[in-house]
């Protein structure tokens, strides 16, 4: 197969490691090694400490498999497969679709969730999200129109990257009896799922209402702990998980040990991780919303209810591509615009997740008035 370049990664390659200040980043603040440790008991840092470096469970360390499960309703171990997150994504679409399947799937959406069926040969409809007053919003009715009688998945992504959507269980629910109802296969990518700043707004996870159901979680997002790539698949469906861990033995076979044991502990410690998570995000909106009043008329925000992102508009004759390239070369901030995950208008996408968010605005700013005043 043959993939087109993965737009954001390649973008990032670019920019993240060499820009001085940036606003767009999609995780939370990582967490040091030290302040993960210190959320450790006695029996885990032994463990950790002295732990042997060999192989370990193709499937993942059982008790990291088990806290994974207790995490969510009516799961068990045994439904939980450890990956990498991204590998997560390319085992589901590799492992269930074939050329020639119809697919629905979420627009926008980090490439991967749907660049994999194309290369493979699938049919793609994209489920557009939409603008208006008062947000941002899908149409359920309109995903309902686009599932044909060949339709073999529908991937989602909730809460959603870019936008921050996140819709009412109704809703959700509503999108779950539509695959099944269609008999398709839902993937989740829930990879934001546990920083929704209220713990009311939480959806139920799809694996936990729909058994063909594969959703996506991880440590990357709202854990802070991307360092770590430690993910899991879940799915109460035995011959998908049997497809998923067949060919996982062609990827990665199995997760690091070290990775694993330090998962074990955020796990073991994710009301506070996430709670951490939900701190900086809220603080960071609180700022992003005084910072871009100031500028009357030249942006628009919709501030999410989870997750760690936004998109902001530049509601500007300057196309948005020109402002980052700009923002970058002149002032040293790195500004992800829209169009490099393939969406049409004039946004970039704002991180709210980093504590450094305060002092790149600064930045931003200084660029702004000096090149819009």
């Amino acid at each position: 197969m043959k993939y087109a370049p993965f737009e954001i990664e390649r973008f990032f390659r670019q920019h993240e490691f060499s820009a001085p200040y940036g606003i767009s980043s999609s995780d939370c603040e990582p967490l040091t090694l030290d302040e993960l440790l210190s959320y450790a008991s006695p029996q885990r840092r032994e463990q950790f400490e002295t732990m042997w470096l060999g192989y370990t469970e193709a499937q993942g360390h059982p008790e990291l498999r088990a806290q994974i499960a207790d995490m969510h309703t009516g799961i068990d171990a045994e439904h939980v497969i450890e990956v990498v997150p991204e590998e997560g994504i390319f085992l589901t679409l590799n492992a269930l679709l074939k050329a020639g399947d119809h697919v629905v799937a979420i627009a926008p959406s980090f490439q991967s969730l749907w660049e994999i069926a194309r290369a493979k040969g699938c049919q793609i409809s994209f489920w557009q999200q939409q603008q208006t007053e008062t947000g941002w919003h899908f149409d359920i009715d309109e995903l309902e129109a686009l599932i044909r009688p060949d339709t073999k998945m529908l991937i989602i992504n909730f809460p959603h990257n870019p936008s921050g959507y996140l819709p009412s269980r109704a809703d959700f629910e509503h999108i779950v009896e539509l695959a099944r109802k269609h008999d398709v296969i839902l993937f989740s990518d829930e990879i934001y799922r546990f920083s929704e700043h209220e713990p009311e707004l939480r959806l139920p996870s799809a694996c936990e209402l729909c058994e063909r159901a594969v959703v996506l979680g991880g440590l990357s997002k709202c854990f802070g702990l991307p360092g770590l790539r430690v993910g899991w698949l879940i799915t109460r469906d035995g011959d998908i998980a049997h497809e998923l861990q067949e060919l996982k033995s062609y990827t990665t076979i199995c997760g690091s040990g070290p990775s694993e044991i330090l998962a074990l502990i955020g796990l073991e410690n994710w009301r506070a991780l996430t709670q951490r998570t939900i701190d900086i995000v809220q603080a960071n909106i609180a700022v992003s919303r005084e910072f871009f009043g100031r500028f009357d008329g030249l942006f628009w925000a919709d501030y999410p209810r989870a997750g760690t992102i936004t998109l902001v508009e530049l509601r500007s004759d300057v196309a948005v591509n020109d402002f980052a390239e700009a923002a970058v070369g002149e002032g040293g901030v790195m500004v992800l615009p829209a169009s490099v995950m393939l969406f049409d208008g004039n946004y970039f996408r704002l991180g709210l997740g980093r504590r450094s968010l305060p002092h790149a605005l600064e930045h931003l700013e200084q660029f702004i008035v000096d090149r819009f005043n």
